[in-house]
């Protein structure tokens, strides 16, 4: 060895720190004292955090599952809660007799009217024992609203066997219930009115037959044709009747008679020559006929025709007014009859 080496170094190279000896290496292998740090792998720390990582994504994990098992937990049965009885003893009851449990039944279940069987077919009239089609009708009509809104007219038409007018009609006002019927122009009345089942089917009584009414449930009722009067000036007060039937003459003398038949059992006809004039005579009554001294004024819009005017039986004066065309129209009205006219 010579004077500048020192056994104690590796190198052999005396006075030269350890930590640069070999400058090059970069191990920290170059003696006896180490470098801080050295044995720390390089993946340490980015293994460390991919663990935090996947410690948080576990936490995640079974919060998400704990969540779901709560939700899919079944709710208890009705079953299993304990179930609280209350007894209570029954009173002390003494036998019914059999006749009142009999009437306690009755009373309890729905009873049907067993005339309904006896009624005619759904649309038809019986007078007597003939039956007839009503042709038209109008029901539950308030005749004199707005003045009078507790009075109610159903009007029932129909043509006998001998193809002449018929007419019957429930009326209900302050007096009760009564009805009324046309025949050979004049009307009877009647107050023995009985009604049948919910239908609106009624009976009555007449001197020398019975009536029976099966009105139809299915269709609309006609109340669209219109017979209005009023005291003259006073259209506040009108009087509405319902045109049930009209017919149709032509030739008078050289134009066209429209004849019709209300309820209440009125008749009217309008006489139009021609033009835009025309006359109205209105039987009030059978002997009560009403026409007008100066021509009445007819407007046409398309199927529907007006006619107004005054009318007068030589003491009373009335102002009238006809529409029809909602319910029949004159085009398609049927030809009438002498018996028809007034």
């Amino acid at each position: 060895m010579t004077d500048g080496d020192d056994d104690t170094l590796p190198t052999g190279r005396a006075g030269v720190d350890p930590l640069i000896a070999y400058p090059r290496k970069s191990t920290g292998e170059t003696g006896q004292m180490e470098r801080p740090g050295d044995h720390t792998p390089w993946w340490f720390i980015p293994g460390m955090f991919a663990v935090a990582l996947g410690l948080i994504g576990l936490l995640v994990f079974i919060n998400d599952r704990r969540s779901v098992d709560d939700a899919a937990a079944p709710a208890p049965k009705v079953s299993d809660a304990p179930v609280l009885t209350t007894e209570v003893p029954a009173a002390a009851t003494e036998p019914v007799p059999v006749a009142e449990q009999a009437t306690t039944v009755e009373a309890a279940s729905t009873t049907v009217d067993p005339r309904i069987g006896d009624l005619p077919k759904p649309g038809a009239v019986r007078v007597g024992s003939d039956e007839y089609e009503i042709a038209s009708r109008c029901e539950v009509h308030l005749p004199f609203d707005p003045v009078d809104t507790e009075t109610q007219l159903s009007s029932y038409f129909f043509f006998d066997s001998g193809g002449v007018r018929g007419l019957v009609e429930r009326v209900v006002d302050e007096a009760g219930d009564s009805a009324t019927r046309l025949v050979s122009g004049a009307l009877t009345s009647t107050t023995e009115v009985s009604e049948v089942g919910s239908a609106g089917a009624f009976i009555a009584s007449f001197v020398g037959a019975d009536v029976v009414v099966n009105p139809m449930t299915d269709t609309d009722t006609q109340c669209g044709d219109r017979l209005v009067t009023n005291e003259p000036g006073q259209f506040s007060e009108p009087h509405t009747r319902i045109i049930l039937d009209i017919c149709v003459e032509f030739g008078y003398p050289a134009g066209t008679t429209i004849s019709g038949l209300t309820s209440e059992g009125n008749r009217f006809e309008i006489l139009q020559a021609g033009g835009e004039l025309a006359e109205i005579v209105f039987e009030r009554e059978p002997d009560d006929i009403l026409r007008t001294s100066a021509p009445a004024i007819i407007l046409r819009t398309g199927d529907q025709l007006s006619a107004s005017g005054v009318i007068s039986n030589g003491t009373d004066d009335l102002d009238i007014t006809i529409d029809i065309g909602t319910t029949t129209t004159v085009d398609e009205a049927r030809r009438c009859t002498p018996a028809d006219r007034l």
